[in-house]
């Protein structure tokens, strides 16, 4: 489990650490930080094509096998993308390092999900959640560092000894688990590689570019993936199989809490837009709230199997949603004049609340999920979470540029007016995700507690 979770860590931070680190990129490579900003692009839809994949991949060749290739995949794309002497080289490798996570990522946790007992089940996803919560938090602020006391470079260099050990480990630790080999889908793969990549690459321009290119991306990507799924519902073997969906647990977990990811994710990604452009702090100001959001994560990290043992899943997820919420509208009363102390209450409580919710929403997702079936619900799970992710940004930014139209220069008097309503825009949609756990039964989810 510490294996799976660190290699998830590296894989989840390089996705996001060269963020700060690009002016310094372009500067090396005597071009502009607008133009390398593919370089992060390339690197997420990548990853987003491939996961669909990976569940047949580790059942063709074994988890051991494609794990330990992902690993060494990784870590010499990012030897070689440290050195990359052009961008349009720098590009080709993200592109081949967004291969190696993309099978790193789902193989990974399905060895850890498959080997773990029932009971240890909310313990061993808590451990597998807290990459995706952090590393994005902490990635950012931790290549402008690195950035500037070694030198863009050794962002990616500093992988080449953590992949060591993580590949000596892997051939040490993971058994060789397979499933039953199934004919390639040819037309599936074809018709989800296609409609995510159009569609992941829709809504990450949305936010930047609002144009109609923007839109035929999105709507393309939108009737793919619907065909796509038609597709696999008749196919005698389907790329993923579907039967996860008819879960309860696995349904609500996936419709619900992709609602919620939307919304609680799209927070990190305007606190420090609002810091800067609506209050004008500086970056690294700005990215110290975003580590205070960080501190109420590990923090709850704890906690976690406790409350949702006590408890179970529908309990915790009907009153922490609301709580999710609640701490989403409570941001939009942070200002230059709010009281520091205050400004990190609400932070850190946001923090507790957000790891408390994926936590859950992931074990419930596979609580009640057959052992034989964890693979294609695992891929599936990665595949929709990996789109939420990118659908935050869009609705996000989408609520900024709608916060004038919902009355936001007379709800919010001051700097960031626009930011402070998305907050609360967010929030309201935040509820929508509490249709779901509120509709469930009791006991949903709970196999680990039976």
């Amino acid at each position: 489990m510490a294996l799976v979770s660190a290699a998830l860590f590296m894989e989840i931070l390089d996705a996001t650490v060269i963020t700060t680190a690009l002016p310094a990129m372009a500067r090396s490579f005597g071009t502009s930080p607008v133009a390398l900003d593919i370089g992060v692009s390339a690197y997420l839809l990548t990853v987003g094509v491939f996961v669909p994949v990976s569940g047949w991949v580790a059942e063709r060749l074994g988890a051991r096998r494609v794990f330990a290739f992902a690993i060494a995949l990784f870590t010499l794309a990012s030897v070689l993308c440290g050195s990359a002497g052009d961008p349009t080289s720098f590009v080709a490798l993200r592109v081949v390092q967004g291969l190696g996570g993309s099978l790193m990522v789902p193989v990974g946790r399905l060895v850890v999900m498959q080997l773990a007992p029932r009971e240890r089940l909310v313990q061993t996803l808590a451990a597998l959640v807290w990459p995706a919560l952090i590393a994005p938090i902490i990635g950012p602020p931790l290549g402008g560092l690195v950035t500037q006391w070694f030198g863009w470079r050794w962002i990616f260099w500093f992988n080449l000894p953590l992949g060591a050990i993580a590949l000596a480990a892997c051939w040490w630790l993971i058994p060789d688990v397979r499933g039953q080999a199934r004919r390639f889908d040819r037309i599936g793969f074809a018709l989800s590689s296609v409609g995510l990549f159009a569609l992941q690459l829709g809504l990450e321009r949305a936010p930047r570019h609002a144009d109609a290119l923007a839109a035929l991306l999105t709507g393309g990507g939108l009737v793919l993936v619907a065909l796509t799924l038609r597709h696999l519902l008749r196919a005698a073997h389907p790329l993923i199989d579907l039967a996860a969906w008819h879960v309860p647990g696995f349904r609500a977990a996936v419709r619900g809490g992709s609602v919620m990811r939307l919304a609680v994710n799209g927070g990190p990604f305007l606190l420090p837009l609002m810091m800067q452009e609506g209050f004008g702090f500086s970056a690294f100001h700005a990215g110290l709230f975003v580590l205070t959001v960080f501190v109420g994560d590990m923090a709850m990290k704890a906690f976690v199997p406790r409350i949702i043992h006590g408890f179970g899943h529908r309990q915790v997820l009907v009153v922490n949603g609301f709580l999710c919420a609640a701490s989403l509208a409570l941001m939009a009363l942070i200002t230059p004049g709010l009281p520091l102390w205050l400004a990190a209450m609400i932070l850190v409580s946001h923090g507790l609340v957000r790891s408390l919710e994926f936590t859950a929403i992931s074990t419930l997702a596979f609580g009640d999920i057959d052992r034989t079936a964890l693979g294609d619900a695992n891929t599936l799970f990665n595949t929709l979470t990996l789109l939420a992710g990118a659908a935050a940004i869009t609705l996000a930014a989408a609520a900024v540029h709608l916060a004038p139209l919902a009355g936001a220069d007379r709800l919010f008097a001051g700097p960031g007016a626009a930011y402070r309503m998305a907050f609360v825009l967010l929030a309201l949609f935040a509820l929508l995700g509490q249709i779901d756990p509120i509709r469930m039964a009791p006991g949903t989810g709970d196999g680990h507690r039976r």
